[in-house]
């Protein structure tokens, strides 16, 4: 008896001394203490790996999809900056600056008018026929003409910066809901049935 206890006595600080190990024999209370400590850190990091996953699984889809609408937009907003500008260049690039942007002002209105079509490059190149001259004439006349030269030099890069300009909605309206203008070495017909707006340089612009 008291050589059992002796060696109890004895035993027992050295499974003290072993740290974890004596968590182990001190019963089955105890070992699940130690094991949901040896468990904890993997815990946490399985939900911090699943967590990302499922972030990631749930953002990339949206960034897939949203990349070809981003794509079409850059193409549909470059060539509508590209049809605009040759409209300012053809049309006013011999005008002062705000005649250039009420120009620009006149296509893009038309664009959200119910009576044009509804995208730059359409309004600029609409036609229509005209029963006096029994053909289709264009609403530009520069469209008309065929092959032009390439538009280059500082009168184009001065086009393409109010295009940009008015495209983007940066500046005050100069001709506020035009839709129409001539040049005012003309009287046509059509002029006294609208309301006009400003004369700028050599055009007169109309609602």
């Amino acid at each position: 008896m008291s050589s059992s206890l002796l060696y109890e006595a004895r035993l027992w600080p050295l499974l003290r001394r072993r740290g974890p190990l004596f968590y182990w024999f001190a019963g089955a209370k105890d070992r699940l203490g130690f094991l949901a400590m040896l468990g904890l850190p993997i815990v946490v990091l399985t939900s911090i790996v699943c967590f990302a996953y499922s972030e990631r699984t749930r953002i990339e889809p949206a960034r897939i999809e949203a990349a070809p609408w981003e794509a079409a937009a850059a193409q549909r907003r470059a060539l509508d900056l590209q049809c605009l500008a040759e409209n300012i260049y053809f049309e006013a690039r011999g005008e002062p600056p705000d005649g250039q942007r009420a120009v620009a002002e006149v296509t893009l209105n038309r664009t959200r008018s119910p009576y044009f079509p509804h995208t730059v490059c359409a309004v600029v190149h609409e036609a229509r026929w005209d029963p006096l001259r029994r053909r289709s004439v264009a609403h530009f006349s520069w469209t008309e003409l065929g092959v032009l030269s390439e538009p280059t030099g500082p009168a184009w890069k001065q086009a393409m910066s109010v295009a940009s300009a008015a495209y983007d909605d940066t500046y005050m309206p100069v001709v506020p809901g035009a839709l129409f203008y001539h040049a005012t070495s003309v009287r046509p017909d059509w002029a006294r049935t609208k309301r006009p707006v400003a004369t700028i340089g050599n055009h007169v612009f109309y609602r």
